[in-house]
Parts: structure tokens; sequence; C-alpha cells
């Protein structure tokens, strides 16, 4: 009998390592990072060069599952009701976290307990006019709103995005009162752009990857990048700084986060992968293309972010 029960605890001790070590093996079949916004904009562009990177070096798929809609509440939803095994993950961004409560009443969630993983990438907001506008910089476009702002059109994506931030900060700078504005509702960062291309508002804003074909196109211009330091792409046009606006800074980042409770195996995982993929030159090569660049900050980083610019969002949208 001892010999019997000696047997058995020897084959439930192999078979208990045998099961820890298939758990802690992550991953080992596909990943599904969910993008709350359609296909071709820079969450999504970003999350196509980040998952074909991941596949190289984790020999598993990694997808993108596209679902907009809901100002990013339905995407977001879903990850947070996903089992937290780190195979339903989020391209997290500042409309679906940062900006989320102000935004959106009554979520379904509270934002801070999904599980902040890193942030890999970012690209500033372009301020854009039409190619043909009398506004040759940020300071014209300032001084046509001020002596009329109730003809003054600007692009909006109804309160949400990096977009209406942009606005938000930029009206503030200039101590104007937005609701004496006329903003015109658009559902997207695309749309946004064409209405400017085609003349049809005073001012719009967009990130590179929107901006860029009707900019080789010559049917819009870019009067300042709400950035510390000059875009690459776009070394000829000022930062918001150097146009004589320091306060107006809007960086769109991208960043992975999880369901609550993903275990800190899963994050490690995550996290390891993202300090070396940030650094590769393929990774920052593929960004670029997309109007993006590289920028990491860990799981302790993106949370703060993430609470200031809550406090930001909130302050600027309740003035």
């Amino acid at each position: 009998m001892k010999r019997k029960a000696l047997l058995a605890s020897s084959i439930m001790l192999i078979l208990g390592i045998g099961s820890a070590a298939a758990q802690d093996k992550y991953p080992s079949k596909a990943v599904e990072l969910i993008v709350p916004f359609a296909a071709g904009g820079s969450t999504d562009l970003g999350g196509r060069v980040l998952a074909k990177i991941l596949e190289a070096k984790w020999g598993v798929p990694v997808r993108i599952i596209n679902k907009p809609g809901g100002n990013t509440v339905p995407a977001v939803s879903e990850v947070m009701q996903a089992k937290p095994d780190g195979y339903t993950m989020l391209m997290d961004g500042p409309p679906q976290s940062s900006m989320l409560e102000t935004v959106v009443k009554n979520l379904p969630f509270k934002t801070t307990d999904r599980t902040f993983v890193a942030i890999a990438a970012y690209t500033p907001m372009k301020f854009v006019v039409p190619y043909e506008s009398p506004f040759k910089t940020l300071k014209d476009a300032v001084d046509a709103v001020k002596k009329n702002p109730s003809t003054f059109t600007w692009t909006s994506l109804g309160g949400a995005g990096a977009q209406d931030m942009a606005f938000r900060q930029f009206f503030k700078a200039i101590d104007v009162d937005p609701a004496k504005t006329r903003p015109i509702a658009l559902k997207g960062g695309s749309e946004a752009i064409t209405m400017t291309a085609g003349g049809h508002v005073n001012l719009g804003v967009g990130s590179y990857s929107s901006i860029a074909a009707p900019l080789d196109a010559k049917r819009i211009r870019v009067l300042a990048v709400a950035s510390p330091e000059r875009w690459p792409n776009l070394p000829d046009s000022p930062t918001t700084a150097e146009a004589g606006f320091p306060s107006i800074e809007v960086l769109y980042w991208i960043g992975i986060s999880g369901p609550p409770n993903l275990p800190a195996h899963i994050t490690k995982v995550w996290d390891d992968t993202l300090i070396e993929v940030t650094k590769s030159k393929e990774f920052r090569d593929g960004l670029l293309k997309v109007g993006l660049l590289p920028l990491y900050r860990n799981a302790k980083d993106m949370a703060d972010r993430v609470q200031k610019e809550a406090a930001q969002t909130k302050a600027l949208y309740t003035q």
C-alpha cells in the first residue's frame, strides 16, 4: 500500500509539474488584439506593425480584430470581460482610456480596472488646413477664430479622441469658448481630413497616417505639429511651441492592456517582448511608414499617464 501511495503521489507530482509548465508557456496559441476603431487609423496601423513582429518572435498568430463604434465602449467591454489568459488583449490609447470616463457617462466598467501592460508607440496630432486656405500659420487661424468665433468651423469626433483633445487645448490656449464656435461632427479621423481637404472646415486635426495622402496630393497644408519636437516626416512644419502656443501638446499613444487580474507571468512576457521590440530598427522603420514612432513606457508609467490625462481631459471638458 505504501508503495502504491508513493507511486500515486509521484505521478500526481509529475502531472502537476507538467500542468504548471504548460500553463506557464505563453503564448501557445493565437493572440487577438482588439482595436476599437476601423481599419486604417493610427491604432490599427501601429497594431499591424506590432502584430507582424510579435508573430515572428512568438511563433503564433497575432490577429488584429477591428471592432469600431460606440465611442470604443463595446470593444473595451469585450476585453474587460475576457478570460484573463492573455489571448484577448486591447490596443489601448487615450480615447479608450484616459478620455473615456469624461466623454462617456455611465460606463459599464471602471477604466483603471484593466491590466495596463506597456506603451509601445506614439504620434502627435497635426493642425491642418485646406491647401488654398488663407491661413499660413497657426496664428492666422487664431486671429480668425478670435475675430468671429461663431463662423469658425473645425473637425470634431463628438468629443472623443485626440482630435477633440487638440482642439480643446487650442481653444483654452487662446481663451476662446469652444461652445461659441462651430464644430462639425464627423465619424472618424479619415473623414475629418477629407472634410478639411475639401474646404468644408476652417481647421482640422489629424495624425500623420490620416494626412499623408492628401498632403502629398497638395490638398492640405500643415500649420503646426502638437509635439515638443518636429516630426521626422514633416521637418519643415513647426511645433505648436514654435508657432507660439507651447501649452498645446497632444501625443496620441498606443499601448497594450488586458482584462482585469491578468497574471504577472503573462504581463512579463509582454513587457520583456515590448522592451526588445521598441528598440528594434524593424519596428521603428515599420512605424515611421504609418506615421508613428516607438515609445516604450512600462505598466506603471502607462497607468500614471492615463490618470494624468484623465484629469486634464476632465478639466478641459468642464471648463
